[in-house]
């Protein structure tokens, strides 16, 4: 890991972000930036926006794929979730312990 690298905020309030980052990040000039402001431990997080052919590409690549299932969600009922976790941990003689 490289040591941390120090930015100079300049007098319109502007930082110039290193060229090397810049293309790890494939970011180009008019490139979207997001950021979070944590006030508590005084930091600033900038995070690459997409791009909207990245958005359209991605909407392709949905259209064509489906949505990658969420894992979160779940369409079963008490009765499937119950015997799922059955199967994944079965009772001693068929009886709750």
């Amino acid at each position: 890991m490289e040591p941390r690298q120090t930015l100079t905020l300049s007098s319109v309030g502007q930082i110039t972000i290193p060229r090397k980052i810049r293309k790890l990040l494939g970011l180009e000039k008019g490139a979207k930036l997001g950021y979070e402001v944590d006030e508590k431990k005084k930091t600033l997080t900038l995070k690459r926006q997409p791009t909207v052919d990245e958005i359209f590409d991605e909407l392709e690549r949905l259209s064509k794929e489906g949505p990658k299932p969420d894992p979160r969600s779940t369409k079963m009922t008490v009765g499937e979730m119950v015997e799922e976790e059955l199967k994944k941990h079965p009772l001693e003689n068929d009886t709750w312990v």
